[in-house]
């Protein structure tokens, strides 16, 4: 099942313009995978994609409110969607850097 699929299944209501979902998807793709050290997404964090890209969506509705005050109107959200996965993100590069029999020391020559 592709990524738009999945999204549209949580968000049945959703917008019908796939444009939309994949700007969103290449988003959180770039972000994680910054994070990650990779240049193309893992498998096993397309669910990760999905749940962001999801929460992106429904920030236009209110999901991620951190804070919010009724008398004056004041709404504050979460400042970083995929903060939420900052362990998955640093189990996964502990994985990558011992995973190859490596010390996951890195050497840079100038």
């Amino acid at each position: 099942m592709e990524l738009i699929d999945r999204i549209r299944a949580r968000i049945p209501e959703s917008i019908e313009d796939d444009a939309f979902f994949k700007e969103y998807i290449q988003t959180i793709s770039d972000r994680l995978c910054l994070r990650l050290g990779t240049e193309e997404l893992p498998k096993p964090f397309e669910s990760v994609c999905v749940d962001a890209v999801v929460k992106m969506y429904r920030r236009t509705y209110y999901e991620g409110i951190s804070s919010e005050g009724v008398a004056n109107i004041s709404t504050s959200f979460v400042e970083d969607i995929l903060d939420e996965y900052a362990d998955e993100i640093a189990r996964y590069r502990d994985q990558q850097a011992n995973g190859a029999g490596g010390s996951g020391k890195v050497v840079t020559f100038l």
